[in-house]
């Protein structure tokens, strides 16, 4: 299975946008817009991190991942 078909519409939507180095505000905002209904920051963030580990290693976060996204630094 190729990396691409393994990202969510929102994966793809959000690493499209990352790669523009908005602000963090801007981006989710330009997401919210491409894909029709509200990001949150929350939801942004968690999702940038599994799109980011796919992109890189084909596989998306394991649980244990996704929780240490949510924790706060």
């Amino acid at each position: 299975m190729a990396m691409a078909d393994e990202l969510t519409d929102l994966q793809k939507v959000i690493l499209e946008i990352d790669a523009l180095n908005l602000t963090v505000r801007d981006s989710i905002r330009q997401v919210s817009a491409r894909v029709g209904f509200f990001v949150g920051q929350q939801r942004y963030q968690e999702e940038l991190v599994k799109a980011r580990a796919i992109a890189v290693t084909g596989e998306g976060p394991d649980a244990v991942g996704t929780e240490a996204a949510r924790a706060p630094e």
